[in-house]
């Protein structure tokens, strides 16, 4: 399991064993955020520890394979079995992109909140800008999204609104869009044509 090393798995798994065994005690019942709290962090190890055992036993029985096909000259053989190796490298990428969201918030859910800011109808304009990207982000991602509050500006665009988003990494992937965003445009609500510069603030939170 030469991949194994940078997820930590053998510190993993004893972890999962440990946690798989408080879940097993009935007496953890009795604290139903403690078990909560368990079930949440099973779920994270399982996410490593048994897709490394899965990767590895293909690994395994896709060498074995590969050598009885390259023996017998098995052309399509070697062809398919590196296919199947492309997919596992694909899904050890994934993981190891995973591995940076070190913040224990960054598997949850998140509440994204924009509200405008210094440019009238200029700024509500580019806050409902920036609420079309975040949802047509999450469309992409396959995240869910529910716009749990938004005000209208006076002309157009918003004030603010609020959306919460589900998915897994959602926090992770979106808490550095934190901050204020500026846009500078030729503003099409001006007939002079003239260069304005809009802010709107934007706070992730799990």
């Amino acid at each position: 399991m030469s991949f194994g090393g940078i997820f930590d798995y053998p510190a993993k798994e004893r972890k999962l064993n440990e946690v798989n065994a408080a879940l097993e005690d009935p007496k953890v019942w009795d604290n139903p955020k403690r078990a909560q709290e368990l079930g949440r962090e099973k779920k994270s190890l399982e996410d490593v520890v048994r897709v490394i055992d899965r990767l590895s036993t293909e690994l395994a029985d896709n060498a074995e394979l590969f050598d009885m096909a390259k023996a017998e000259g098995d052309e399509a053989g070697m062809q398919s079995i590196e296919g199947e190796a492309a997919v596992v490298a694909r899904e050890v990428e994934k993981m190891e992109f995973r591995r940076m969201f070190n913040n224990p918030a960054d598997p949850l859910n998140a509440f994204l909140d924009i509200q405008a800011g210094a440019g009238g109808t200029e700024a509500c304009d580019w806050a409902s800008m920036l609420l079309r990207q975040y949802l047509k982000y999450a469309e992409r991602t396959g995240f869910r999204t529910q716009i749990e509050d938004e005000t209208a500006g006076d002309t157009a665009g918003i004030k603010g609104a609020t959306i919460k988003i589900e998915g897994e990494y959602a926090f992770g992937l979106l808490r550095t869009e934190t901050g204020v965003h500026r846009l500078v445009r030729k503003s099409p609500f001006d007939s002079s044509g003239g260069r304005h510069t809009s802010f709107a603030s934007v706070f992730v939170y799990p």
